[in-house]
């Protein structure tokens, strides 16, 4: 149990996560609420980090002249990230479905 413990939380620090969430923000579109990171695999190609996130979207600019609504949309993805050099290569999103 406590080596499960210490891998997870290996896996949460890894030092390419900041480099993917970046990366993830900007391909969802929204702000990051929260991620998890399910699996992290070191190869020769660089380093590829699994999990989910959930992203808040917010609404466009409103048109000149008009109030701007405040809603946010939730969104529950899977995310594969994968860092070589300290640059992000491939960063996917795939949303679940509730």
């Amino acid at each position: 149990m406590l080596t499960m413990l210490m891998a997870f939380a290996a896996a949460a620090s890894d030092p390419a996560l900041p480099a993917c969430k970046a990366a993830l923000a900007n391909r969802a579109g929204g702000q990051i609420a929260t991620i998890d990171v399910a699996s992290v695999r070191v190869t020769s190609r660089g380093r590829t980090i699994k999990g989910q996130l959930t992203a808040f979207q917010g609404m466009g600019a409103p048109a000149p002249g008009s109030a701007s609504a405040h809603h946010l949309i939730r969104i529950d993805y899977s995310y594969t990230c994968r860092v070589r050099g300290g640059r992000v290569r491939e960063a996917a999103l795939n949303p679940l479905q509730p």
